[in-house]
């Protein structure tokens, strides 16, 4: 048994000899990530796993979006094989960042190089004799003009209205509020109920991504949606600090970024949209959706950068890829053509 954890250690201790600090911890955080897809996807290079303890372990990143030191603990208890690790584990790893979480192709890059110097470093030290399993492991080279999945106005319409029909006043606040405000699906779930009122203007989140704060604007739509939602919202059956939490789930606790992200997928499958949209949907997509349509009506890139909260400049430059159709949209307001 060769021991996930040992190796990675090492592995990261002869990385930090020639690389600076910040490289070697960013490659251990992204090869530990891959430790908790091995477990939570229940591979079969995880030796003998406490079933209470993934469970515990899968509720925890449900709850907080990352691991705790407890989950770091939880993690570090459960044993991994490093040569019973299969190309199609990494495969479906790669596939899980990109479609689930949503991850840009530059991220996913990143990781795939973590992956692939982790494993070389096997080979070259002869831990691991086989090299087939990083041999089709490639980057993707991301051009300038490439789409990120989004829904375009008459899609997400026709989402909605899907979601409206067959679900409830909570899912459909939920999804409204994704689309119609850009918000990130764990800044959704950390909203509480005093967030959006009748008269709410503007939403402040508070500690978004790199702990930024950001301003963004409430539609009326969306003020009406929550309003229907609290109307028939079971707060009197929360506990704790789950009763601020404006949305909550089946166990009347703050609501999981996992079980949004299955109800998309069940509205998603109910819904009029192509077979390729159906599959690509995440939560993350609905940004992009949000970020694309206010680009295509005339938004300049500094102003969605605020509304997104983007550190820097050169990830909203992403949204550029609809020029094309700004500018079939163009010639079809001109009167000659």
């Amino acid at each position: 048994m060769l021991d996930y954890d040992y190796y990675l250690e090492q592995f990261t201790n002869t990385l930090a000899l020639n690389k600076s600090p910040r490289t070697a911890h960013a490659y251990q955080s992204d090869l530990r990530l891959l430790k908790v897809h091995l477990v939570l996807s229940r591979a079969s290079c995880v030796l003998s796993p406490d079933q209470e303890l993934v469970y515990r372990l899968e509720e925890e990143l449900e709850r907080y979006g990352k691991l705790t030191t407890t989950g770091e603990e939880m993690l570090s208890d459960l044993r991994v094989d490093i040569s019973r690790i299969s190309a199609s584990d990494l495969v479906g790893y790669f596939l899980f960042l990109k479609q689930t979480l949503g991850y840009a192709q530059t991220t996913v890059n990143r990781k795939v190089v973590a992956v692939r110097q982790f494993f070389k470093y096997l080979l070259q030290h002869r831990i691991l004799e086989d090299a087939s399993v990083i041999v089709d492991l490639e980057t993707k080279t991301v051009r300038h003009s490439e789409a990120p999945v989004h829904l375009k106005a008459e899609e997400a319409v026709a989402f909605l209205e899907t979601v409206k029909a067959n679900g409830t006043a909570r899912d459909y606040a939920v999804f409204l509020i994704m689309l119609a405000m850009g918000l990130r699906i764990s800044e959704l779930v950390a909203m509480d109920v005093d967030d959006i009122g009748d008269d709410t203007k503007v939403f402040r989140v508070v500690g978004g991504k790199g702990n930024k704060n950001r301003l963004v604007p409430v539609p009326e739509s969306v003020r009406k949606a929550v309003r229907e939602y609290l109307a028939v919202r079971p707060g009197a059956k929360a506990k704790g600090k789950d009763r601020f939490a404006l949305f909550l789930g089946n166990r009347y606790t703050r609501i999981t970024p996992r079980a949004i992200q299955q109800k998309l997928k069940e509205y998603a499958q109910a819904s009029p949209l192509s077979d390729t949209k159906k599959e690509l949907l995440t939560p993350h997509k609905l940004r992009h959706s949000f970020a694309t349509a206010l680009y295509l009506n005339g938004e300049d890139l500094r102003t969605l950068q605020r509304l997104l909260g983007h550190e820097d400049i050169s990830t909203t430059t992403i949204y550029t890829h609809v020029d094309d159709e700004k500018l079939v949209s163009s010639l079809e307001k001109n009167p000659f053509a």
